[in-house]
């Protein structure tokens, strides 16, 4: 007969291999030291997560500050709807509405922005939330459209931290808020996801339920509680039980909120053993020549220790990134279609999305892979002397890697809707804290930047341009120094250039004031360009008290009927308006990344490694 201890063992044995990677894999020389891992997800059949592996105070960064990179009018350019699934594109599961980012919904008609390492790996749970997302500022790492080759070649958009919302334990699974309208846009995916107010409509349930005599009989009790949790009725409440006859005992006494948050830690040990470790690589300004931001060692990096773990969006047509002119008629006028959109001109290839310059590919392949990992994306180019190269993860180390997709045709990765890919940066050599991680990207890249650099001459008017970075502070220090914004008078005499727009931020304290913070960094909600626009609105600078440097502005606030058309505008003067308030914004399409001689290639993936199943292009 077999004892019931022997059926829990082999319970716990399936969940410890179901839950974590083979055993093979090997816990590194870095390992020792890292604040931060990537490992398998505390949530089931969630993936990847990310973990703390040392406490973190209230208001304290987690990791290190990750790029945002912009992808712009990506449904227009494929003529269809990412989210329907017209064509192919895999981050729509992990990019980032422009309104989370600052400045970047000024960009284009339609953005959105790709942010690696904790902008895309951590998962959401609405009753767990413990870090949210800082703002983001925007600058073009020293480099001017006038003299650098590299303008436009690379994001502007950086410093997005990871912040914690509350004290973390050491283990704890990091946990953002991505929206409850993530999850209801994937309801035929995901099902029905619990939501914040899920939990609360799910406590009276476990409190019922607890209310039940059932004569000592547990397995009854069991028995029912799983009826109840597999009952065909779906719905987000009943996804917010706790999912064994256990876990709702413990819940009983603690409240689920307390059972999910014991579930979401795992032990550092763990960690270690079964985890990548994710903040070997900080961001700093780089040593090469025109290339902005690199990445930089935390820790010594011993050879052939894994620098940083890659997780791999595909993109199995590159053609998903060109972008394309418009149609237009004899009198050089946009043609519209019956819905009064623009058609595009899919003859006129106008460029490609500054994506590109941060994905992998192969001259004989349509297929893009796009790293997000923790801090690859600033890693730069070395062609002589890299001091790291990229290889597939070890079958013993995978997380989320699928060997079997290296034997499949790219038409067997466009039917793929979530990644089963994985590189992994390796040290070629002994790395020290500090130094900049380089690699190889190829010869085919080596060639088009030289032939880049030999071509190239700035656009015409590049001298004359001043980027909005050029203009803005963020909080009070930071403008002591900072640009005095002109008053209307000034700019009658002394106007901004064409593409710079200003515009006032503040928050509101109540249905009347507006309030101003300490500093830009405090908005939560920057709102969209539309008629629910309540934190944000163009301004003029009326006047300026140059003792104080505070501005009395005129805002333009927006008026709609109830059919969301856009009808007037008020006219609203507000006094002591900080200086960091006040922002320079670039209008659309005027940002160095639409330059007409903006660099673009993306990254070669060695030809020793790349499948041949892969090579579509031969």
């Amino acid at each position: 007969m077999t004892s019931v201890r022997s059926i829990r063992r082999v319970v716990w044995t399936t969940f410890l291999l179901i839950n974590a990677p083979p055993s093979a894999a090997r816990e590194s020389s870095t390992a020792q030291t890292c604040a931060l891992f990537m490992a398998p997800s505390t949530i089931p059949n969630a993936g990847i997560g990310v973990f703390t592996a040392i406490n973190v105070k209230e208001g304290e960064q987690v990791g290190y500050p990750d790029l945002a990179i912009p992808v712009t009018d990506v449904d227009w350019h494929n003529g269809g709807n990412r989210q329907e699934g017209d064509y192919h594109w895999l981050w729509k599961n992990y990019d980032w509405l422009s309104s989370a980012i600052g400045h970047l919904s000024f960009e284009a008609e339609e953005v959105v922005a790709c942010i690696p390492g904790v902008g895309a790996m951590p998962n959401c749970h609405f009753r767990l939330s413990n870090v949210r997302e800082s703002f983001t500022k925007y600058d073009t790492a020293t480099l001017h459209r006038s003299k650098d080759a590299g303008a436009g070649a690379i994001s502007g958009y950086s410093g997005r931290e990871g912040i914690a919302l509350r004290d973390l334990r050491e283990g704890s699974e990091i946990f953002v808020d991505y929206g409850e309208h993530w999850f209801t846009l994937r309801e035929n995916v995901l099902g029905l996801v619990p939501v914040a107010e899920s939990y609360t409509l799910a406590e009276p349930v476990l409190e019922k339920f607890h209310t039940l005599d059932f004569n000592g009989q547990n397995d009854a009790k069991a028995d029912l509680w799983a009826l109840i949790k597999d009952f065909s009725y779906k719905s987000r409440s009943l996804a917010a039980l706790p999912r064994t006859i256990e876990a709702s005992n413990r819940a009983i006494d603690v409240g689920i909120k307390e059972t999910e948050l014991e579930a979401s830690i795992r032990s550092v040990q763990w960690l270690k053993q079964n985890g990548k470790c994710l903040d070997n690589l900080r961001p700093g300004m780089s040593s090469v020549d025109g290339a902005g931001r690199g990445a930089f060692a935390t820790r010594f990096i011993p050879k052939g220790d894994i620098v940083a773990p890659a997780p791999l969006v595909h993109i199995p047509y590159k053609d998903a990134l060109s972008l394309f002119g418009e149609m237009k008629d004899e009198d050089g006028f946009n043609i519209l279609s019956s819905e009064g959109i623009t058609i595009r001109n899919t003859s006129e290839v106008r460029g490609k999305q500054l994506l590109l310059n941060y994905c992998f590919g192969h001259s004989k392949s349509t297929l893009l892979l796009c790293p997000y990992g923790s801090g690859t994306t600033y890693i730069n180019h070395n062609h002589k002397s890299p001091n790291v190269k990229i290889v597939w993860t070890e079958e013993s180390k995978a997380l989320i890697h699928n060997t079997t997709w290296l034997q499949q045709s790219v038409d067997f990765l466009e039917d793929q809707l979530s990644p089963g890919l994985e590189f992994d940066y390796v040290a070629i050599r002994n790395i020290q804290p500090d130094e900049e991680v380089l690699l190889d990207y190829g010869k085919d890249w080596e060639d088009a930047w030289r032939a880049h650099l030999k071509n190239w001459k700035p656009v015409e008017g590049a001298d004359k341009f001043v980027d909005a970075s050029q203009l803005n502070c963020f909080d009070d220090d930071e403008c002591k120094g900072a640009h005095v914004v002109r008053t209307h008078a000034e700019q009658e005499v002394n106007p901004y250039t064409d593409n710079l727009w200003i515009w006032c931020y503040f928050s509101y304290e109540d249905e009347r004031e507006m309030t101003w913070n300490i500093e830009l960094d405090e908005w939560r909600n920057w709102g969209e360009f539309n008629g629910d626009n309540k934190f944000r609105y163009p301004c003029t600078p009326l006047s300026r008290n140059d003792a104080s440097m505070v501005y009395s502005v005129e805002l333009v606030v927006p008026v709609y009927d109830d059919y969301m058309a856009h009808v007037d505008d008020l006219l609203v003067e507000v006094q002591n308006v900080p200086r960091w308030a006040i922002q320079f914004v670039n209008r659309q399409y005027t940002s160095d990344m639409y330059l007409s001689n903006a660099f673009r290639h993306e990254m070669m993936i060695p030809d020793k490694i790349f499948p041949k199943a892969w090579k579509n292009l031969e």
